[in-house]
């Protein structure tokens, strides 16, 4: 990609030493390590080949030089027109590579390194850092400890020197890493598509005590010469978690791709025009919103955060794409979800007004979609089942050739993975069990939004201890300690323990549903600002199964950020500011690890509506000293512009029974708000809906992820 950049002019004292036209030029190193020869194939990854294909297809899609753009990666395939792809990404290649775009780079360039593969850890050699190791990237050649170091492996050291040429040289660097160092202790479930990004040391030979809990895989750089290149860092997880790279939901067998990357190029490919900044916030919220567990957070570094990504300031979606007799050439990576409607159209030109025919997107892949007919827009739906009783002229639909999106979707099913036994020789009977979990799911009540599969799931189920564990973090049970992930212990009769399942996977939907329907910019359209504060409890405040009631005991509020963890008895406040033109109702919600919704705010007798330009604060909850293990829990706002005499509170969302509102209680305009949330909690018949553009502008739900832990 070319931009001008005018007539720099440079002076020395007060002289003009010459003007010169300039062009900046983007270039890219995009580097997966799928396969890894000299590791057992079990550590093997799947997903590297895949996120490098679609992450230098979207570059070139989004204006790179198609020319600018080399893939190192092992077994990637369908790479756009031009694109170089000389071979794996060995340590050779790799640093070649970097080497080539540090000699070739000019003031005002941008540089983009992207790597997709294994981290890990090894000894420090050279005493720069602080905790005595290495981090280490795996090239494709990795090999074993020698003594001194891993054979052929990349160290973090090597790649900041070669960043820094480049900076030096003027030109701006956007590095991103979907890696890290070491896994955590999660107990896998065997077979699983889930898979960490990273390889323990002691699986390279490195000696015993190497590994330390440090932060992710980084590239590390000391401070810039001023006036010099500016950087931004993508990092996919934090400190304390695991980067992991799984097969999408809707996705083939065995497609896995990063959840970092997947999510960034999903986002990416909707509103390319963003900051550096604002894409890591749109991924953070995009990860949190689509699980129930706090998966992983990515982190980002750097000076050049607030300046466009890619220099793509003005840059429009791609929001339409070929299609013919219902395939869609698009999925969720473009953005697409079950339930999303789009128009047809015969000719790429053709006005808006133009579509023959409409259709609704009833399994979105991760970039291919099946469409189906449908009557759209319907304005007198049947009374007996909401149908439209105008039928679609399958004509017309065979004709369209291109669809653009006229209302999002929201998909509401849940896929459970398939039962796996944790021990084989634990000595318990799992056939009651695993009859009821299939009772369940094939009841009349579950079958339309609730389905099983192998790979490509929302909820990984594990037999384990007797009974059913549920963790939304694939393939990791337990990942907070033992017994954190929700158990489920069955009663002896059959239609009992079936029915016993039938509840749990109700609860289980209801939670991912109300986090689906947050949107990508909740708390924008009406205006509501909302921050998460925390008082940490100091350890006078925690008196064994009690916390104290004096203030004095716990520190000042300070804003949390992306991926808190609270400790017994810390205190969690919200700040609140309505900043748009209308009131707004605000309700807050907690759901917790084992499902449950529970309202937050506002307590009883408290007025939720925040007129324009209030704000308020409230302490809606304190972590409980008396609960055996860590958790996952996520607050969610909601927000609704405060009509009428009744204010709007969701406290019937919780999870313990809804409790139907007055039907006219609700302004007429409130009505289809709370009918869209109701609905999709609670119609179990329905896998997907759509959002009208009316409910976008007018409804927010947030989703803010916590995790507790033990002790202080």
């Amino acid at each position: 990609m070319t931009v001008r950049l005018g007539w720099p002019c440079v002076f020395a004292s007060a002289f003009l030493l010459g003007c010169t036209l300039v062009h900046a030029e983007t270039r890219a190193l995009i580097v997966g390590v799928s396969g890894y020869p000299n590791l057992p194939e079990a550590i093997h990854l799947v997903g590297p080949k895949n996120d490098a294909r679609e992450v230098a297809n979207t570059l070139v899609r989004l204006g790179v030089r198609a020319r600018d753009v080399t893939v190192l990666a092992d077994g990637v395939k369908d790479l756009a027109d031009g694109v170089s792809a000389p071979g794996p990404g060995t340590r050779q290649s790799v640093l070649a590579g970097l080497d080539h775009l540090a000699d070739t780079a000019a003031n005002g360039d941008l540089v983009i390194f992207y790597f997709s593969g294994h981290g890990s850890q090894q000894p420090d050699l050279n005493g720069d850092e602080e905790g005595g190791l290495d981090q280490i990237f795996l090239p494709y050649d990795i090999g074993r400890w020698n003594g001194e170091g891993v054979d052929r492996a990349i160290v973090d050291d090597e790649l900041g020197e070669r960043v820094q040429r480049i900076l030096d040289k003027g030109a701006d660097f956007f590095g991103i890493i979907d890696a890290c160092h070491s896994a955590t202790g999660f107990r896998d479930i065997a077979g699983d598509d889930a898979r960490a990004r990273a390889v323990d040391p002691a699986d390279l030979g490195v000696p015993e005590g190497a590994g330390s809990a440090v932060r992710s895989l980084v590239l590390e750089r000391k401070a810039l010469p001023k006036g010099r290149g500016r950087a931004a860092f993508f990092y996919a997880a934090q400190t304390t978690e695991v980067a992991l790279e799984k097969t999408p939901k809707g996705a083939a067998d065995g497609e896995s791709y990063g959840v970092f990357t997947y999510t960034m190029l999903s986002r990416l490919n909707q509103t390319p025009d963003l900051t550096y900044r604002t894409l890591h916030q749109a991924v953070v919220a995009d990860i949190k919103r689509n699980t129930l567990m706090a998966t992983q957070t990515p982190d980002l570094e750097g000076d050049l955060l607030d300046e466009p990504v890619l220099r793509l300031g003005k840059a429009a979606a791609i929001r339409q794409w070929p299609i013919y007799a219902g395939n869609l050439q698009a999925g969720q990576l473009a953005g697409l979800n079950d339930g999303a409607i789009v128009a047809l159209y015969t000719d790429a030109a053709a006005p808006e007004a133009d579509a023959v025919a409409y259709g609704v997107v009833e399994s979105a892949g991760a970039t291919k979609s099946v469409v189906t007919q449908v009557a759209w827009p319907c304005s007198m739906p049947s009374s007996e089942n909401g149908s439209c009783p105008a039928a679609p002229d399958a004509a017309s639909f065979k004709k369209g050739r291109f669809a653009r999106v006229v209302e999002p979707g929201v998909d509401l099913s849940v896929t459970l993975s398939e039962p796996v036994r944790m021990d084989p020789t634990d000595g318990k009977d799992y056939e009651p069990v695993i009859t009821a979990l299939r009772a369940a799911i094939g009841s009349e009540a579950l079958s339309r939004r609730v389905s099983m599969r192998s790979s490509g799931y929302d909820i990984a189920v594990a037999l384990v201890d007797g009974k059913l564990a549920f963790s939304a973090t694939g393939g990791q049970v337990d990942q907070s300690g033992p017994g954190s992930s929700p158990r489920l212990t069955l009663p002896g009769n059959p239609a009992a323990a079936a029915s016993t399942v039938a509840a749990a996977i109700n609860r289980i939907a209801r939670a991912l549903a109300l986090q689906r329907l947050a949107g990508s910019a909740a708390g924008q359209a009406i205006g509501l600002e909302s921050q998460v504060l925390i008082s940490t409890a100091k350890p006078q405040a925690v008196g064994g199964a009690a916390c104290s009631d004096d203030r004095a005991n716990y520190g000042p509020p300070v804003e949390a950020g992306p991926a808190p963890r609270l400790s017994d008895c810390d205190i969690i406040s919200v700040r609140m500011r309505n900043t748009g033109a209308k009131p707004a109702d605000v309700t807050v919600l907690l759901i917790g690890q084992d499902f449950s919704i529970t309202t937050l705010w506002p307590a009883q007798a408290t007025i939720n509506r925040i007129a324009s330009g209030d704000e308020k604060s409230a302490d809606i909850a304190q972590i409980d000293p008396g609960s055996p293990t860590a958790s996952d829990e996520r607050l969610v706002f909601i927000a609704v512009p405060g009509l009428g005499k009744v204010h709007t509170v969701f406290d019937n969302l919780e999870q313990e029974g809804l409790r139907d509102a007055a039907a006219n209680d609700d302004a007429p305009e409130i009505a289809e708000l709370h009918n869209l949330v109701s609905t999709s909690l609670n119609d179990m018949t329905r896998d997907s809906t759509s959002k009208s553009p009316r409910i976008e502008e007018e409804m927010s739900i947030d989703i803010r992820p916590f995790t507790t832990v033990k002790g202080k």
